[in-house]
């Protein structure tokens, strides 16, 4: 039995490349789109059972692509890319990718994966699984520092978010309008409410919450 593959990629060469590639198998037949236009277009017409998508695809990128694909369509819908992130990795599958894989695949690999995921197998390149569980974690802990300031009053939270920027306590207080003394009070009542010893350690607790992207150097002490 064949499936019918849409390989989905602005990139013409590179749509020919995987087309010659499964073609070459004898059981996968290979249908294109270059774009998200062109992909809903040869859904709606050629019925393919795959799509493998390109994270890049125009003119909204491949997540926003799986979504369609994902809530109008019986299409199994596998995304890949160049050197994925975490939480790149992380998004499509939210959006309903069933896959995801690395394009540095070698030729035999994609077609296992693709064959694995007409048996109804998950196909996921080895290292992006480790970049999927770094990212669950990262959003377990971005949680539990949520949680953990959860007990902070609005004006104990605007004293913590100027802190994790690395501010003084002469420049929080300029920057609220409140004196020394009241931001070391605030400072006191912050440490004794998110259970920690120091505004570093504090301060590491909101940018786990709300900036996770940013590992300052030094939080001034």
């Amino acid at each position: 039995m064949r499936t019918r593959v849409l390989v989905a990629d602005s990139l013409n060469i590179f749509r020919a490349g995987v087309r010659n590639l499964l073609e070459r198998q004898g059981d996968f037949d290979v249908v294109e789109a270059a774009s998200l236009e062109d992909l809903l277009r040869v859904c709606d017409h050629a019925r393919p059972a795959l799509a493998l998508v390109d994270l890049h695809l125009p003119p909204l990128g491949g997540i926003a692509a799986v979504q369609r694909l994902a809530h109008g369509t019986d299409v199994y819908p596998v995304l890949w890319s160049f050197q994925p992130t975490s939480h790149t990795v992380l998004d499509g599958i939210r959006a309903g990718a069933r896959g995801f894989l690395e394009k540095e695949i070698s030729p035999p690999e994609l077609v296992h994966a693709l064959r694995g995921a007409m048996r109804g197998e998950a196909p996921l390149s080895p290292n992006l699984a480790s970049l999927m569980i770094d990212a669950l974690h990262g959003l377990d802990q971005r949680h539990q520092a949520r949680e953990r300031l959860g007990a902070l009053s609005a004006r104990e939270l605007e004293v913590l978010g100027l802190v994790a920027t690395g501010a003084r306590n002469r420049d929080i207080a300029a920057a609220l309008t409140i004196s020394e003394f009241t931001v070391k009070r605030h400072l006191q009542n912050i440490l004794e409410k998110v259970a920690v010893a120091s505004r570093r350690a504090a301060a590491d607790c909101y940018l786990a919450a709300f900036e996770p992207a940013r590992h300052p150097e030094a939080v001034a002490q």
